[in-house]
């Protein structure tokens, strides 16, 4: 496929940075792809439970699997869902939980 790419600038709140920067680590890719793949993902229409599996690269879920095998899948998705707060939100259930 020979697609030319279009090279576009975007400020990005700290935090928004961040959290792009956290994502892109946890599914193993660039930070632009990860903006990538999120902003297709947002035009696609899924469903809030479809979401997070729809950005996730190819063989993710099974690099993923062999790497944290000791976590139960209830784990796993507290994982996932703690890392989609904002930091804000982060913070309070750490306190909460402390």
């Amino acid at each position: 496929m020979n697609e030319k790419n279009y090279k576009y600038l975007v400020r990005l709140p700290q935090q928004l940075r961040e959290r792009l920067a956290e994502s892109a680590l946890y599914y193993r890719r660039s930070l632009n792809s990860d903006i990538v793949a999120r902003l297709q993902q947002s035009f696609s229409g899924l469903p809030d439970a479809a979401k997070l599996d729809a950005i996730a690269p190819p063989l993710h879920q099974q690099i993923h699997e062999v790497l944290h095998r000791e976590f139960s899948a209830e784990e796993i998705m507290l994982v996932r869902r703690y890392r989609g707060l904002p930091s804000e939100k982060r913070a309070a259930l750490l306190h909460l939980l402390s």
